[in-house]
C-alpha cells in the first residue's frame, strides 16, 4: 500500500513559518493499494488539498473512514472538490453516535454555517454508521474497527491489502486509561502504525483524549509493529520541536534494544507499507 499524508496537525489548522515543514493542515491520509483503489483516513483540512490534486482526473470512487467527528477531522469535507462532481462516489464511514451520522455531519453544513448543505452536494454520497466491532471489505481493503478512549465516540482502524497491514489510531488516550489498550491488539503484527502523538510528557493533559510520543512508541513496540508514525501534532509544536521529538523517539527505540523505525508525519510525506 502507498500512504500519503495531506494533514498531520491536531486540534486546529496552524499555517505559518514555524510549521511550514511538517505542515499546518489537520488530519487526512490517502491510501492506495496495488490496484490504485482510493481509501481516505479522516477528513480534516488536508482533505481540501487532496481533492484539488484529484481535480480533472477520472471520477473519484472512494471510501472515507472518519475516526470521529471533532472539527479537525471533518472540516475539509465541505471543501473536497470531488463532492461537487455528480460522477463521483464517496462512501463516508464513521463511529455510531446517539444520532445518525449523516444528520450530525450535515449540521455543520446547514444554514447559517455553510452555503451548501450535505444533501445538496452533487456527488453520490453514502454515509454509514460504523459499529465498533466492524470488520468488512471495502473494495480490495479489509477494514476492522475498534472503539478507542476519547471524549467523543471514536474509532481506530486496521486496514489490510496486498498482504500488508496499516493501523490508523489517532485521538487515543488508551495508554493512560488503566484498561487494556485496544490499539495494541488492533495493531498486533502490523507493518505500520499511525498513532496519535500530540503530547510529550511535560505537556500531557489527562482526559483530553490524546497520547504522548513515548506512549505511541510503546504501543507500537508492544504490538510488534515495524514502523511507527507519530501523528496529530499539537498546534503549538514547531518544526524544530518535531525534529527533536523524532530523534528522541528513535533513540528510545534503540535504548530498548528494538529495531522499529520511527517517522514523524509531515504533509506530503509518501510511504510504502
Amino acid at each position: 500500500m502507498k500512504v500519503r499524508f495531506w494533514g498531520t496537525r491536531g486540534s486546529i489548522p496552524t499555517p505559518g513559518p514555524s510549521t511550514v515543514r511538517y505542515g499546518g493542515n489537520t488530519a487526512c491520509v490517502e491510501v492506495r493499494d496495488r490496484s490504485d483503489a482510493l481509501l481516505l483516513l479522516d477528513g480534516g483540512t488536508g482533505l481540501r488539498e487532496l481533492g484539488a490534486s484529484l481535480n480533472g482526473g477520472s471520477p473519484v470512487d472512494a471510501d472515507l473512514l472518519l475516526s470521529h467527528l471533532h472539527w479537525d477531522h471533518i472540516q475539509g469535507l465541505p471543501f473536497f472538490r470531488p463532492a461537487y462532481d455528480p460522477e463521483c462516489r464517496i462512501r463516508i464511514h464513521g463511529p455510531k453516535q446517539s444520532r445518525p451520522l449523516r444528520e450530525l455531519l450535515g449540521i455543520g453544513m446547514d444554514d447559517p454555517f455553510f452555503p451548501v448543505d450535505l444533501d445538496g452536494l452533487p456527488a453520490q454520497i453514502e454515509v454509514t454508521d460504523v459499529d465498533p466491532a466492524m470488520e468488512v471489505a471495502m473494495g480490495p481493503y479489509r477494514v476492522k474497527a475498534t472503539r478507542i478512549y476519547h471524549p467523543a465516540p471514536a474509532l481506530a482502524y486496521r486496514v489490510e491489502a496486498d498482504g500488508r497491514v496499516l493501523v490508523y489510531a489517532t485521538d487515543t488516550e488508551d495508554a493512560f486509561s488503566g484498561e487494556a489498550n485496544p490499539v495494541t491488539a488492533l495493531a498486533a503484527g502490523a507493518d505500520m502504525l499511525i498513532h496519535d502523538a500530540q503530547y510529550v510528557v511535560a505537556d500531557f493533559k489527562r482526559g483530553w483524549g490524546h497520547s504522548t510520543v513515548d506512549a505511541a512508541v510503546d504501543v507500537g513496540l508492544s504490538a510488534g509493529v515495524s514502523c511507527i508514525v507519530l501523528y496529530h501534532h499539537d498546534p503549538d509544536r514547531s518544526d524544530d520541536a518535531l525534529d527533536r521529538i523524532g530523534r528522541e523517539a528513535q533513540e528510545r527505540v534503540r535504548s530498548l534494544g528494538r529495531s522499529a523505525k520511527v517517522i514523524v508525519a509531515r504533509e506530503g510525506l509518501e510511504l510504502t507499507v
